[in-house]
């Protein structure tokens, strides 16, 4: 099956999709309604992420670290950089504006280079 990207679909298709949806969004009147919204529209795994996604934002509105974040909801810190990027309006796609931030390498564990001789054939007649 072929995914289409939302700017692929003919504007005409797409008002009438986003129409629709504006009519389902205004029968949700309670949390059952709105479970049957999303049983209608999402896998369990599609609501699974939309939940963390929204969790972690609360968490982050409520002033909680990376650490505890991770912590409670079992996500990546990819997942909360991805949720401040829409609370600052960013959008959920990539983001080249942000300036990285590198650890500090702590221990860094240093290898020797291993080399060993060769014991085989010096040569290949000596294969013969």
């Amino acid at each position: 099956m072929a995914k289409i990207a939302y700017n692929k679909i003919k504007a005409g298709i797409r008002n009438k999709i986003s129409s629709d949806l504006l009519l389902e969004f205004n029968k949700i009147k309670s949390i059952n309604d709105l479970d049957l919204f999303f049983r209608k529209l999402f896998t369990e795994s599609e609501k699974e992420i939309l939940f963390r996604r929204l969790a972690a934002i609360e968490l982050i509105n409520s002033g909680k670290k990376y650490k505890e974040i991770k912590s409670i909801l079992n996500v990546s810190d990819n997942t909360i950089s991805k949720a401040k990027d829409i609370m600052a309006g960013r959008g959920y796609g990539r983001n080249p504006g942000r300036k990285i931030k590198y650890s500090e390498i702590k221990n860094k564990k240093v290898f020797k280079k291993f080399h060993r001789k060769y014991k085989g054939a010096t040569s290949i007649l000596d294969l013969i």
